[in-house]
């Protein structure tokens, strides 16, 4: 199950990461946003991503090696799925928005999901 996650989180990264591409190619900046708004965005949406997956799948593989149930591993990869999916659609409005408030919150949840297993687990 975390193998799947993985692999359909690595391609939400690759649509971020192309996103970012074709704005520094629209704005022609290279580096940094040089305060263009739709490219702080986009890399905004790819830096949290990045800021939170990592070391989420790391402790959901630490905890599905355990004897963790698999509905529950289940419910956790697909809440972080989901919440990944979300998070950057609403990140594009500019105002507090239901998507990227469910994404955030989902994506916190599954964190502290996890790592309180792994702490339980652990002991």
């Amino acid at each position: 199950m975390v193998i799947l996650t993985a692999g359909i989180l690595g391609l939400i990264f690759f649509a971020l990461t192309c996103w970012v591409v074709a704005e520094r190619n629209k704005t022609k900046q290279m580096l940094g946003d040089g305060g263009r708004k739709e490219l702080e965005i986009a890399i905004r949406a790819h830096a949290n991503f990045a800021e939170f997956v990592p070391l989420i799948l790391i402790l959901m593989a630490f905890i599905a090696g355990q004897n963790i149930s698999p509905g529950f591993l289940a419910v956790l990869c697909g809440a972080l799925v989901l919440a990944r999916i979300l998070h950057p659609l609403g990140i594009r409005i500019l105002k507090p928005n239901v998507p990227r408030a469910v994404g955030a919150t989902l994506t916190w949840l599954v964190l502290l999901a996890c790592s309180i297993s792994a702490i339980i687990l652990s002991i």
